[in-house]
């Protein structure tokens, strides 16, 4: 499955960047240079998040997991990657597609695929951005209501190509999505730990020859090592999606 890096550029990024400054609260960052800071991999690893409290479908948080892999959210967006750091705090990551979601939230995901180094302090994480001025500051956080929560937002993929059947979960309940022909959407609930149940809505009528339509039948997805087992309302297996944020 292929990566998205940190390669965009232009006007869109510069607005981004400022919107991640506008919307991230100002706060005293721990004494210190990250080029001369040792930093281990493990003291990256936990969630941490914004001292503020946020109106969104969720708080924003960054989370790091012990194998390398990473996901954050805005509060309505969230995105996943991978990373890695040195001893002197270098930070590198890839980032995988995101939904897109105006949000009162802050741009979190936006300042660790921007990262270019970290310092943490205790309970403190200083995330510096590639041109050495922005600076996001977080503090760890061990409340159960942050964080991944096993949850599948993000985008979910049959396989990659334009016309695969895809879902794009959101933080708020919704999702929208495509069974191969026609778009869809609607809601959805967590009844377990990596588990949603699905209420479809609005969907389009194209008829489309040769397409097996079968995502706009499922009722309930299931979530192991990275692949959705979508299932219908009786319990039959439908079809597997992967998720696109590794």
């Amino acid at each position: 499955m292929p990566h998205y890096t940190r390669s965009f550029v232009g006007a869109g990024l510069i607005v981004a960047v400022l919107a991640l400054a506008a919307c991230s609260p100002a706060s005293d960052t721990p004494s210190g240079n990250a080029s001369t800071a040792t930093v281990q991999p493990g003291q990256l690893v936990g969630t941490w998040t914004l001292e503020a409290s946020f109106d969104s479908p969720e708080q924003p948080y960054v989370a790091f997991v012990q194998d390398s892999t990473w996901s954050a959210s805005d509060g309505c967006n969230r995105v996943q990657g991978t990373w890695e750091v040195t001893s002197t705090g270098a930070l590198t990551t890839t980032s995988g597609p995101q939904t897109r979601m105006a949000c009162e939230g802050a741009q979190l995901p936006l300042a660790v695929t921007l990262a270019d180094s970290v310092r943490v302090d205790g309970d403190t994480l200083v995330i510096t951005g590639s041109d050495g001025a922005n600076t996001t500051t977080l503090v760890r956080t061990t409340d159960s209501t942050v964080g991944p929560q096993g949850l599948p937002i993000g985008y979910w993929v049959a396989r990659t190509t334009s016309t695969s059947p895809f879902l794009s979960i959101s933080a708020d309940r919704s999702f929208t999505g495509s069974d191969g022909c026609n778009t869809i959407s609607g809601t959805w609930e967590s009844t377990e730990a990596e588990t949603i149940t699905l209420t479809m809505g609005a969907s389009t009528l194209m008829a489309c020859d040769g397409v097996d339509q079968w995502l706009n039948q499922a009722a309930t997805g299931r979530v192991r090592a990275g692949v959705m087992t979508m299932e219908a309302a009786d319990g039959t297996v439908l079809g597997q999606l992967n998720s696109m944020g590794r």
